[in-house]
């Protein structure tokens, strides 16, 4: 395999993983709206055994989402590392640092919360902890 196919290789790797992890997450918001909407419909109509298998099935499904958003993060950085290599030695034989855009994007003075891990991570943690407040909410009720 030469540079050219290796290159294009990491980055249909990236590609790949980078738009699956996008297609999880948009996944994810679809299911989390269905199933709130399934929770307020069954409480509505005093279904609460219903409401809190919902609510149930709503935190276990946004903790592995969150899992599966873990995961497809890896499998993108395993490109992200060979494209920073490659980035590497373009500069290496004179190139601009200006095609160095993996590197870049790891500059010090990026703001951790503002990453895409931080926030779809804590979003669907989040929803998790809504969903089992609203399990307890209709065991209690």
């Amino acid at each position: 395999m030469n540079d050219v196919e290796a290159r294009a290789y990491a980055w249909n790797w990236f590609s790949l993983h980078a738009g699956q992890r996008l297609q999880l997450v948009n996944f994810w918001l679809v299911a989390v709206a269905f199933l709130a909407a399934a929770f307020v419909q069954s409480q509505i109509t005093h279904l609460r055994p219903v409401a809190a298998g919902v609510a149930f099935v709503g935190a276990v499904a946004s903790v592995a989402f969150q899992r599966l958003d873990v995961r497809t993060r890896q499998l993108s950085q395993v490109a992200e590392d060979a494209l920073r290599e490659f980035e590497a030695a373009w500069v290496a034989q004179g190139s601009s640092d200006l095609v160095a855009l993996v590197a870049r994007s790891d500059q010090p003075n990026r703001i951790r919360i503002d990453s895409y891990r931080t926030i779809i991570q804590g979003l669907q943690l989040s929803v998790a902890a809504v969903f089992m407040a609203a399990f307890i909410y209709a065991l209690a009720a």
